[in-house]
C-alpha cells in the first residue's frame, strides 16, 4: 500500500482497541476486537488487513494483528495528545473533565503536531489526567483500564 496513505480517525480507533487488548504483546483476533468496538468481525478483519498493509502491525493467520513499534507509537502519541488537550481545555477554559474529554476527542484529528507542541509548551509543567495517566509516560494496556477516555471508547 502507498506509504502516503494517512490513518483515518477510525484506523486510529482500531489501533487503540488492539493496544488496549494487549496487541503490542500478542496478536489480537478479530472477534475480540469486534466485541469491544461493537462492530462486525468481518469489518475488523478488513481493517486489520488494511493496518497491516500500511505497516502498523503483522497479521498472524488464525491469531490476529500484532502491533509493531510503528503501530504502538501511534497509540502512545494519541493517548498523550488527548490528555494534553484535555488538560489544556480544563486549565484555560474551565471545562469539567467530561466536557474537556469530549472536546479533545472531537478536535484531535484536526490538530497539527506544531499546534500540539505549542499547547504542551504553554502548559509547561508535569501534567497528569484525572484518570491518573501521566502525560509524559509511555503506557501499558493495563494503565488504560481506568482511563475515562478508553472506557468511553471500548467495552473492556
Amino acid at each position: 500500500m502507498d506509504d502516503n496513505v494517512e490513518l483515518t480517525p477510525r484506523d486510529r480507533e482500531y489501533l487503540r482497541g488492539i493496544f488496549v487488548l494487549k496487541g503490542n504483546r500478542e496478536p489480537v483476533g478479530p472477534s475480540k476486537l469486534a466485541h469491544i468496538l461493537d462492530v462486525s468481525k468481518v469489518a475488523v478483519l478488513e481493517k486489520m488487513r488494511r493496518l497491516e498493509a500500511m505497516g502498523y502491525g503483522d497479521y498472524v493467520h488464525r491469531r490476529g494483528l500484532l502491533l509493531n513499534e510503528k503501530g504502538t507509537e501511534v497509540v502512545q502519541k494519541d493517548i498523550q495528545r488527548h490528555h494534553i488537550m484535555e488538560r489544556y481545555f480544563q486549565d484555560n477554559f474551565g471545562m469539567e473533565s467530561t466536557e474537556a474529554c469530549r472536546e479533545s476527542s472531537a478536535m484531535d484529528p484536526f490538530i497539527s503536531e506544531n499546534f500540539m507542541r505549542n499547547i504542551s509548551t504553554s502548559l509547561g509543567r508535569e501534567l497528569s489526567c484525572e484518570c491518573g495517566c501521566c502525560i509524559d509516560d509511555h503506557y501499558d494496556p493495563e494503565d488504560l483500564y481506568d482511563c475515562h477516555w478508553f472506557k468511553r471508547q471500548f467495552k473492556v
